[in-house]
């Protein structure tokens, strides 16, 4: 599937297949799958001619051990994440709470709690 923004820009096409290929890493379900794979894409992007692609993969170098626990960890803070967005939405559509009674009172209102 190709799109016509991938032929035009060299950068943004090179990022495309960089993230696509990471998505592909991030589905191992096992630690030696999960380090084989990140460091196939490592070895592919490191040194990447597109600078952006390069700088990303150099990210993904300093954080590599935390990655790789990650990628195959059964664990998600998807739960907490939701919560915490639903926090911030419920503090931006008060338009700021008069005390912090009354923000807490909302939170628990609204989420349950």
């Amino acid at each position: 599937m190709t799109w016509g923004w991938l032929r035009e820009d060299f950068h943004t096409k090179h990022i495309y297949q960089a993230l696509n290929h990471m998505h592909y890493v991030l589905k191992a379900t096992t630690d030696t799958q999960a380090t084989k794979r990140l460091k196939d894409w490592l070895k592919h992007y490191q040194f990447h001619t597109s600078g952006v692609v390069s700088k990303i993969a150099k990210t993904v170098i300093v954080r590599e051990k935390a990655m790789i626990d990650t990628i195959y960890s059964p664990f998600s803070n998807g739960i907490m994440e939701g919560t915490n967005n639903k926090i911030k939405l419920i503090k931006r559509r008060g338009f700021g709470y008069r005390n912090d009674a009354h923000l807490f009172l909302r939170l628990r209102l609204e989420t349950g709690h």
